[in-house]
């Protein structure tokens, strides 16, 4: 597999990066687009029998689940493309339908660094330690959160901060925007969740 892939989990517009994952019918969205269906994955109880089949027949593999399981369609695709050695996941249609499930996503991204949510506004991404460069592009607000707890720098930011400690119950951190179009996140100690917002 390559090392970045793109993770369609409905049927949404997408950008192509990388081999293309597709979940129920995320699978359909990529034949929609026209491009190569590398994998197809899930219980597929949200497609008709006809649509199951054409998913089947265009599928390089495919992967039928049952639909009583533990996990989540997302965790499933997100386990097999990490088990397949995916360095970059870009995951399409994980926010903004059922809450729970929106849950389970941000979670997910949170759990997994390799993974980045995308919807047509915003872009979720977790960060551990280091220091990284985040680019203004598009994207007006940036939002930080954690989980757990962690301890942070905001370089070239509106509202900078210096060696802060933040919190699950840390709201400070919302809604801040960029100074320079390259601003620069310090992780000290923790993990974070990044919220990029148009």
């Amino acid at each position: 597999m390559e090392s970045e892939v793109s993770l369609i989990l409905r049927d949404v517009s997408y950008v192509k990066r990388g081999a293309c994952i597709g979940v129920e019918r995320g699978a359909l969205a990529i034949l929609n687009q026209e491009d190569e269906l590398d994998f197809a994955l899930g219980d597929f109880d949200s497609v008709t029998k006809q649509e199951f089949n054409h998913i089947q027949s265009q599928a390089k593999r495919i992967k039928r689940y049952p639909s009583r399981k533990n996990e989540s369609d997302s965790e499933l695709a997100i386990a097999w493309c990490l088990d397949q050695g995916a360095k970059r996941i870009h995951v399409y249609g994980a926010l903004n339908e059922r809450l729970d499930h929106h849950h389970v996503n941000v979670s997910l991204a949170y759990t997994h660094p390799e993974v980045i949510l995308y919807n047509d506004t915003n872009q979720i991404q977790a960060y551990t330690e280091g220091s990284y460069t985040i680019r203004q592009d598009d994207h007006r607000y940036f939002s930080v959160f954690t989980f757990d707890e962690a301890e942070i720098s905001l370089i070239d930011f509106t509202y900078p901060l210096d060696h802060i400690s933040i919190h699950l119950d840390t709201l400070f951190t919302v809604s801040n925007q960029w100074q320079k179009k390259d601003a620069q996140l310090v992780v000290h100690r923790g993990k974070v969740l990044v919220y990029l917002s148009k």
